[in-house]
């Protein structure tokens, strides 16, 4: 019986939400923003900003790229092709 007494009161204190602390107001989640990114491409045209057969590398292996195509802020892909906006 103690056994049985036991085992509902630890099961009942598991179930008791606790009152989380409120979200402070003045504050905003932080903004996704437009990110930066290189691109290493096939063929690149410097002219439109836009490359051919590119597939998108960080910063630190732009070295190991013939061909890079940087994106300041907005760009689009669409089946290999790259335009930055």
């Amino acid at each position: 019986m103690f056994t049985k007494t036991l085992v509902f009161v630890l099961l009942a204190g598991c179930g008791v939400l606790s009152n989380n602390a409120p979200a402070p107001e003045d504050r905003e989640p932080p903004d996704q923003g437009e990110e930066d990114q290189h691109f290493c491409c096939s063929s690149i045209d410097t002219q439109n900003w836009t490359g051919d057969g590119c597939v998108a590398i960080n910063k630190e292996n732009i070295n190991s790229c013939q061909k890079v195509l940087y994106c300041p802020g907005k760009w689009a892909k669409d089946d290999g092709t790259v335009t930055c906006a």
